[in-house]
């Protein structure tokens, strides 16, 4: 019997194989969380914002190209299918700064029952893109009534010549009456390099720390209290804080003082 040759040619050539399978996943994967034409115009005319649209493929957001949504994903609300949490970074046109824009939308008709706006300053070292969202609905239960749900932005634009930096902002919501409303804010993801021209192309040490968010048993105000827990990969013992909730929002300064001491 013959082997087909589509198959000839992977056993040839796995590697190419493999990797447009994982390319052909990742598509899938992205076109999965992109938000529907109906949800998009619902939130454009809830926000009265004109050229709200994706750019078309491949092209950077303008009038000309069908849009100015830089960035935006959806997913289903994790206990209410019925609902999706809908994110976008729009270009409204002000310099050095892009709109975060995050509703709730539900039913056939995407209904917005639930919205929340605020800038995103870009600068030197921050760029938002096409990749920067990405929404977070592990199980965050603050009460019986309230889950929290995240979205995490990614903007750090890396050069050779800095010595570390952070990424991989998470800020958890609530839903609040017709509100969606900020409680904590944190970075995940920090980084430094030791001694070294990376620029020079150096093999330069790099350290990495990662953040991580578990809900406690014990509550404070009304929600339940939060563990963050710090790791490197230097295998330094980890740091871990419980910070309470103040009726509005997360204290965080006894893990930032704690976070810093750690990481520097």
């Amino acid at each position: 019997m013959r082997t087909p040759q589509a198959v000839v040619a992977c056993l040839l050539s796995t590697a190419i194989c493999f990797g447009q399978s994982g390319l052909a996943q990742a598509q899938q994967k992205e076109d999965a969380s992109r938000c529907s034409d109906a949800v998009v115009e619902q939130v454009g005319r809830h926000f009265g914002l004109a050229e709200f649209a994706y750019p078309a493929d491949g092209t950077a957001p303008s009038a000309e190209n069908g849009g100015m949504v830089v960035a935006g994903i959806c997913r289903p609300w994790p206990t209410n299918k019925s609902r999706t949490i809908a994110a976008f970074a729009y270009d409204a046109g002000t310099e050095d700064e892009k709109r975060l824009l995050l509703v709730v939308v539900e039913g056939p008709g995407n209904r917005v029952v639930a919205s929340y706006t605020r800038s995103i300053p870009e600068d030197a070292i921050t760029e938002v893109s096409d990749y920067s969202l990405k929404l977070d609905t592990a199980r965050y239960t603050l009460s019986n009534t309230a889950r929290a749900f995240g979205l995490r932005m990614s903007t750090f634009r890396d050069r050779c010549g800095y010595e570390g930096g952070f990424d991989d902002e998470l800020t958890l919501f609530v839903v609040d009456g017709q509100t969606i409303r900020p409680v904590l804010t944190e970075m995940m993801s920090h980084w430094s390099y030791g001694r070294g021209n990376r620029c020079s192309g150096d093999d330069v040490a790099r350290t990495d720390a990662r953040v991580s968010i578990s809900v406690e048993p014990t509550a404070s105000n009304g929600f339940a209290d939060l563990r963050l827990t710090g790791t490197r990969t230097d295998k330094r013992k980890p740091v871990s804080v419980v910070v309470k909730y103040n009726g509005d929002h997360y204290e965080l300064k006894p893990w930032t003082a704690a976070f810093s001491a750690w990481w520097d």
